[in-house]
C-alpha cells in the first residue's frame, strides 16, 4: 500500500484531470497506479515488452484460433494498462531515460497497429453485416496512415531541435499537440476506446457499424494529425537554411 500511496501522490495531478488526459488516459493511469507494485522491480522495458505481446497475442489469436472478439480486446486493454504502468515504475524507480521512452512509443505503434488488424480480420471473418463491404484500401490505408502519422510527427519534433540548434534559437516548439490537437486528439481517443467497450461489452450487436467507426475516428485523427505539421513544418522550417549543416 505504501507504494500505491507513494506513486499515486506522484501522479495525482493527471488523474482523471480532463486538462492533461482523456478521460480513458485516467482509467489506465489509474488502474496502472494499482497494479504497480507488481510490476516495481520489473525492468520498464520488459514492461513495455509485456504490454507488446499482450497486442500481439491478440494479433496471433485472431489469425490461427476462433477466440471471441471480447477475450481478444480484454488482451488488448490489459495492453494499455501496461503501457502506462511501464512509465510509472520507471520514475519511481529514477530509471526513467530516452531509450526507454524510444521503446515504449515504438511498441504502441506495434499494439495499436495490431489492435486494427485484429478488428479487421474479425470484421472480414466473422460478420455478415452489408456494412462490412466498405473498400478494403479503406481499412487498409487507416491502419498504414497511423505509423505514418507518428513518423511525421517525431521527424517535425527532431528538426525542430535541429533548427533551434543550428539557428542558436529556441522558438521551434517540438510538439505541438496541446495547442493544435490537445481536444480534438483528447476526444477521438475516448470515442475510439468507448467503441471499444461497447465491442466488449455488447459483442456482435451492431459490431461491423462500430469497427466502422472505429476505422472513421483513427483515420480522420491521423489524417488531421498529418496535416497540421505539414503545414507546421512550412510555417516554421522554410526560411531556416541546412547550408551549415551541409558543409559540416
Amino acid at each position: 500500500m505504501k507504494i500505491i500511496k507513494k506513486i499515486f501522490l506522484k501522479n495525482k495531478i493527471y488523474l482523471f484531470n480532463y486538462k492533461k488526459n482523456s478521460f480513458f488516459e485516467g482509467v489506465y493511469r489509474f488502474l496502472a497506479v494499482i497494479i504497480s507494485p507488481i510490476f516495481i522491480k520489473f525492468n520498464p522495458n520488459l514492461i513495455s515488452f509485456l504490454s507488446l505481446i499482450c497486442g500481439f497475442f491478440g494479433l496471433v489469436s485472431v489469425t490461427i484460433l476462433d477466440i471471441k472478439i471480447q477475450y481478444l480486446i480484454i488482451f488488448f486493454f490489459i495492453s494499455f494498462v501496461l503501457d502506462f504502468t511501464d512509465g510509472l515504475v520507471a520514475r519511481y524507480n529514477m530509471k526513467s531515460s530516452f531509450h526507454g521512452r524510444f521503446i515504449d512509443g515504438l511498441f504502441d505503434i506495434f499494439v495499436i497497429g495490431f489492435l486494427h488488424i485484429v478488428l479487421l480480420m474479425y470484421l472480414l471473418k466473422f460478420s455478415n453485416s452489408e456494412f462490412k463491404n466498405l473498400p478494403l484500401i479503406f481499412y487498409l490505408t487507416t491502419i498504414l496512415i497511423m505509423p505514418v502519422q507518428h513518423l511525421i510527427l517525431d521527424r517535425f519534433a527532431s528538426l525542430a531541435r535541429w533548427c533551434n540548434q543550428i539557428s542558436k534559437r529556441k522558438n521551434i516548439k517540438p510538439y505541438y499537440r496541446n495547442i493544435f490537437l490537445n481536444k480534438f486528439t483528447m476526444i477521438f481517443f475516448d470515442i475510439q476506446h468507448f467503441l471499444l467497450v461497447y465491442i466488449l461489452i455488447f459483442n456482435d450487436l451492431n459490431f461491423s457499424i462500430i469497427v466502422n467507426l472505429f476505422f472513421a475516428t483513427s483515420f480522420i485523427a491521423s489524417l488531421f494529425s498529418i496535416i497540421i505539421y505539414i503545414l507546421l513544418s512550412k510555417k516554421n522550417f522554410n526560411f531556416i537554411t541546412n547550408q551549415k549543416d551541409n558543409n559540416e
